[in-house]
């Protein structure tokens, strides 16, 4: 009997918590004339959010997605509407993970929020914890008017002063293709030991190449990770910290550096001539 109370409590608990979350995201929408928003209000935690996002939700849940909150605009006088799906994150770098997965190369970036972009009615941003997507069916212009007013309305609302990851600006701005930025929460190139890589891709004369940074949260943590990299690679050597030169039959060669919890390096299958040693000292100083 005692075991049925609390879990009634708990899923009363849980209700009003979800309650309380809709009504208090509610309250940052915006207010946009000619239109009001929907009384209906679908919510989705990470045991049902494969009912909304069907396949992608492995996706969003490996980047702790904690909630997904959708509200309905609707067109006074019209069938028009607009659909706000705002995820709720654990943390900002696993937002900014999911919305940078999701975002293309080339399209028309905007500083809302953290940042976005949006093409015709489609508006996504990154602000915090939340990654917020915004989208009409319609092409009329006064609906992709109002979906632009949401987004900036509500990105103004949640997170003012949004920022991205700190992280990135670990990366030299010298030759950064703009809007490159990674940051993959697991299987960094395809290796279950390596995690919590941030990456940025660069372009020269003479090709691409990539650069990242992995914080493996402790030095023993660094230490097991390469350990397990070497294994990989059949190399005999203890990892030591300093410089690291590892082949990847998968990757090529990774030129790197370890010091205490970070390990980052450059991605240079391409045979490139790159003054390795200063680009990687640039990103230890910023460490």
């Amino acid at each position: 009997m005692k075991k049925i109370w609390l879990c009634r409590i708990a899923l009363v608990c849980l209700t009003w918590t979800q309650a309380h979350a809709e009504s208090n995201l509610k309250t940052k929408l915006p207010h946009i004339k000619g239109w009001e928003i929907d009384a209906t209000v679908e919510t989705f935690d990470s045991n049902t959010l494969f009912e909304r996002i069907n396949g992608a939700a492995p996706g969003y849940l490996l980047y702790n997605c904690k909630e997904l909150t959708v509200f309905v605009y609707k067109q006074d006088k019209s069938d028009e509407y607009i659909t706000v799906q705002v995820y709720r994150h654990a943390t900002s770098t696993d937002a900014f993970g999911v919305y940078a997965s999701e975002r293309p190369m080339e399209t028309d970036f905007v500083k809302t929020g953290a940042e976005g972009y949006r093409e015709g009615a489609m508006f996504n941003f990154v602000a915090n914890h939340f990654y917020v997507k915004i989208e009409s069916p319609s092409e009329k212009a006064s609906v992709i008017q109002a979906v632009a007013l949401i987004a900036e309305g509500l990105a103004n609302n949640i997170a003012p002063k949004a920022t991205l990851p700190s992280e990135l600006a670990r990366f030299p701005a010298e030759n950064k293709i703009a809007h490159s930025e990674q940051y993959i929460a697991q299987s960094f190139l395809g290796h279950e030991f390596l995690n919590n890589a941030f990456t940025a891709d660069y372009q020269t004369n003479d090709g691409k190449y990539q650069l990242f940074v992995i914080d493996a949260g402790s030095t023993a943590g660094a230490r097991a990770m390469l350990e397990k990299y070497f294994d990989f690679t059949k190399q005999s050597d203890a990892p030591i910290e300093g410089k690291i030169v590892i082949d990847d039959k998968y990757n090529g060669q990774l030129v790197c550096r370890w010091k205490n919890r970070h390990v980052w390096g450059i991605l240079n299958d391409n045979g490139l001539s790159l003054p390795f040693d200063e680009i990687l000292n640039e990103v230890e100083e910023k460490l």
